[in-house]
């Protein structure tokens, strides 16, 4: 697939600076976004966000025929040392969950800290999944890793939310504050 590989070999400094980028870009417009348009924003954002992680994960990958499973957490980062191409593949995983934690948060109603355990524990369990279908379809590698690194994109995502809310209540007491001095 063209478009996974064009961004998988991009210089880090691009790609960190693009996830920079998307993060501040989303956060700025969930700032403006209020009530409906905000959650009809997330709603789609987390639709895409589901759509893009199937896209990569899944799609397009032929079957091997030998399956690669690691359940030991953090070994990704041992073989690192000897083949530093894996520290690139762990923050592309990280990456790859970031716009799903970004979005979620703001299409479910309801108060910030359940939005956010939701969208840790739904992300965490996409990836799951993710990585029992690519073993059982042996199109890809089945490791505890990825979902820990999944995750910690969603994790990062969700931290939209809170500056998001953080923001909003800045604001509110600055306006309250500025209204009493008139």
């Amino acid at each position: 697939m063209n478009l996974r590989h064009n961004f998988y070999v991009q210089p880090m400094e691009k790609v960190y600076m693009e996830t920079i980028a998307i993060y501040a870009t989303w956060t700025f417009l969930m700032l403006l976004l209020r009530g409906k348009a905000r959650r009809i924003a997330g709603v789609i954002g987390a639709f895409a966000a589901v759509a893009l992680i199937l896209l990569f994960t899944l799609w397009g990958r032929s079957a091997k025929s030998s399956e690669t499973v690691c359940l030991i957490p953090f070994a990704s980062f041992s073989r690192a040392k000897a083949q530093p191409e894996l520290l690139r593949t762990m923050y592309m995983n990280v990456l790859l969950f970031m716009p799903f934690g970004l979005s979620l948060p703001f299409a479910l109603s309801g108060r910030i800290k359940h939005n956010i355990l939701t969208t840790v524990l739904c992300g965490a369990a996409i990836s799951a999944c993710v990585e029992a279908l690519q073993f059982l379809l042996r199109i890809g590698k089945c490791e505890i890793d990825d979902v820990l690194m999944n995750t910690l994109g969603v994790l990062i995502g969700v931290t939209s939310c809170l500056l998001a809310a953080g923001f909003t209540r800045l604001i509110k007491l600055m306006s309250e504050h500025f209204d009493m001095w008139e």
